[in-house]
């Protein structure tokens, strides 16, 4: 299917590169949430690829540029909300097909949000968290200056505060052994989980068993049994992808399936598995929209 060149939108407050097809009359819509490395490059080209397939995607920035907060802490809500909104009332968008994919803490960000606007109808979320985590920002190791990495109705909404457990950080690394370090309070995690069964729509999980940023398919089993143990009431799946790791978003074809990410971080998982995880994982996507959004 031919696309058209994104557009860029700074409507409403909003930092996105807006994706469609070509043909006429309307399409599902699907908003595009990337990660915790900021910038739209990532959501773009998975925006691209969706536009490819018959679907109109919002590729949204969140923070990290031009007027939008420095900062992945104490993002609010309703700054998605409104990014919902405006695709719901694009001409070339079905207001009543709404979707959304996430990566990362943007996958934690696509289930928090789908909790709680119940206008999304199709969720899927790469390597997210079950969690509401502290925002990253310089403080890692202050647990008094920790914030929430996100805002509802102007209050901070209940996370999970980073701890610094070295026996942890020693074994696993630095990034999965704070995340695994921060999740052993487990009155905290209670608070802090994202109440999933909320979400008005079928769900998608994908994650890398070799995850190096944190457990993502350990918290997305958590996802599932939460689901469960609520009877949802439409369909999930959580593919876990053994020897993979953290960045599954987008076919392999995207960007080279690197086991080390920006600033030398690294990933997990070896670029084989890394590959074929993408592509796989890609293929059960198209599959999920095609039948949740036709």
């Amino acid at each position: 299917m031919v696309f058209l060149e994104p557009s860029a939108v700074r409507e409403n407050g909003l930092v996105a590169n807006f994706h469609r097809p070509s043909t006429s009359g309307t399409h599902p819509g699907i908003l595009v949430i990337g990660g915790a490395g900021g910038g739209l490059g990532s959501p773009s080209a998975v925006g691209s690829l969706l536009a490819e397939r018959g679907y109109a995607a919002l590729a949204l920035a969140y923070f990290g540029l031009e007027h939008l907060p420095a900062r992945l802490e104490e993002i609010p809500l309703e700054y998605f909300r409104s990014a919902i909104e405006w695709l719901r009332s694009q001409p070339s968008v079905e207001p009543s097909k709404i979707g959304v994919v996430g990566t990362s803490k943007g996958g934690e960000a696509a289930l928090l949000v789908s909790a709680t606007y119940r206008e999304i109808r199709a969720v899927v979320a790469y390597s997210p968290s079950h969690v509401v985590f502290q925002g990253i920002d310089e403080a890692w190791s202050d647990a008094s200056a920790s914030k929430s990495s996100w805002t509802l109705d102007g209050k901070p909404v209940p996370f999970v505060p980073f701890r610094m457990d070295n026996d942890c950080i020693e074994r696993y690394g630095f990034y999965l052994g704070l995340y695994l370090g921060s999740l052993q309070d487990r009155q905290t995690v209670e608070r802090a989980t994202i109440p999933v069964e909320r979400i008005n729509g079928p769900i998608l999980l994908a994650s890398g068993m070799d995850d190096a940023i944190w457990p993502s398919s350990t918290m997305c089993e958590r996802v599932i049994e939460r689901l469960k143990q609520r009877h949802f009431a439409f369909s999930f799946q959580h593919f876990s992808y053994d020897g993979a790791g953290h960045l599954l978003a987008g076919p392999s074809r995207l960007a080279p399936a690197s086991t080390i990410g920006a600033g030398g971080m690294v990933i997990g998982g070896t670029e084989d598995a890394n590959a074929a995880a993408r592509d796989d994982a890609w293929a059960k996507v198209c599959t999920f929209f095609g039948a949740n959004l036709p």
